[in-house]
């Protein structure tokens, strides 16, 4: 049982690499794209710049600081410079991952790396993040929603809804002690390992003792100012094209895009995400060809060129590492 486990945990990527390329090529014969020609005959380049700007230093920067208060009151502390190298990193390494956000969990692993003696205390605030920062996001979408008459918004604004619901649920219960000490009476007397189950205990248990009513009211102007950011960087790229689309109707779509494209079935969300900017932005008389070659470009500027960084940083980090150690 645990070979064919083993087997399937090494054919997912393989399958979901399958998944993206099917939806990508699906997409282009159905819309009829040719997003290259759209890539070489990009009226108004200079957008580019705003947009490299945007995601080389606002987002790095309002990242760190949202992360570093989080960890100041779980009681780590950390430098800005170490936050940006681990974010940097972890967009590196995440990017294989499902979904659009996979590096989540590579941040958790080098944040816990980095504070062994405090095992779950530091990671408990990327869980921490990832809850707030996704309700804030489908409240957004909720309210903007009012603002456009789209064909389909409606139930769009209804599955958000659910989606807040379900995870307010979700984290008022994880964050309650008393599922913490219910859980954990359960998974002692279920089979595990102990390393494993050791780390979820006190991950769990450092989670319910966060405060979480003073790092909303320190972190959700930032947490905002976040989100806003990536969506006007929507509206930057498609001024490349020329186009002067409302920032309303940014902020209604662009949240329903992000969240779709967080179903882990694709790797970094490709073509789960591609489609979604294709159906969405047509509905208002969008080519698809801009729609999927602005979500590509989106991708590219946002975590594809964050992602080369990390790399380099990466490397950098191993040969500094091998240095140390031969020099001792």
């Amino acid at each position: 049982m645990s070979l064919v486990s083993a087997k399937l945990r090494k054919s997912f990527p393989v399958i979901q690499l399958i998944i993206s390329v099917v939806l990508l090529f699906f997409i282009v014969y159905k819309y009829h794209i040719s997003f290259f020609k759209r890539f070489a005959q990009i009226p108004h380049p200079q957008w580019i710049f705003v947009s490299l700007f945007i995601s080389l230093v606002l987002i790095p920067i309002l990242g760190a600081i949202r992360w570093k208060i989080m960890l100041n009151f779980s009681g780590i502390r950390e430098g800005i410079f170490q936050i940006l190298k681990i974010n940097f990193i972890s967009i590196f390494w995440g990017i294989m991952l499902p979904s659009s956000d996979g590096f989540a969990a590579i941040r958790l692993y080098l944040i816990e790396k980095r504070h062994k003696a405090t095992p779950g205390k530091a990671g408990s605030t990327v869980v921490a993040e990832k809850f707030l920062g996704f309700m804030l996001l489908c409240l957004i979408g909720i309210g903007f929603s009012f603002t456009v008459h789209l064909e389909k918004i409606v139930i769009c604004r209804l599955l958000l809804i659910v989606m807040v619901l379900l995870i307010a649920g979700l984290f008022l219960l994880l964050a309650n002690k008393f599922t913490y000490n219910t859980l954990t009476q359960k998974l002692k007397n279920a089979k595990r390992s102990e390393k494993v189950f050791s780390f979820i205990v006190s991950l769990h248990k450092s989670f319910t003792v966060l405060p979480f009513g003073k790092i909303i009211i320190c972190t959700l102007p930032i947490m905002l100012l976040f989100q806003l950011i990536t969506i006007v960087n929507v509206k930057i790229l498609f001024s490349t094209y020329g186009l002067d689309i409302p920032i309303l109707t940014h902020l209604a779509l662009v949240p329903i895009i992000q969240i779709i494209s967080l179903i882990p079935v694709t790797i970094s969300g490709f073509g789960v995400r591609e489609g979604a900017f294709v159906y969405f932005y047509q509905t208002i008389g969008v080519s698809p060809s801009i729609a999927m070659s602005v979500s590509i470009m989106n991708f590219l500027i946002l975590t594809g060129v964050p992602a080369l960084i990390g790399g380099i940083w990466s490397i950098i980090s191993q040969i500094s590492k091998k240095d140390v150690l031969k020099d001792a």
